[in-house]
């Protein structure tokens, strides 16, 4: 963390090289969903996959 935050008077740890960048994991779990989601959509509209049935639950 100290590299990211004075990358010019901090060198990186040893055995590692950059770039680094801080990770923004709700950005990046977003677009996976996003581009899994049109995979399966794109699937269920060509008819290659039909979601099962849902259930109604028992009261």
């Amino acid at each position: 963390m100290a590299h990211l935050a004075d990358p010019e008077r901090t060198p990186p740890p040893e055995g590692y090289e950059g770039p680094f960048y801080k990770a923004d994991r709700e950005a990046e779990m977003r677009a996976a969903h996003a581009h899994f989601q049109a995979r399966l959509d794109a699937e269920i509209a060509a008819g290659h996959w039909t979601p099962p049935a849902r259930e109604k639950a028992k009261a």
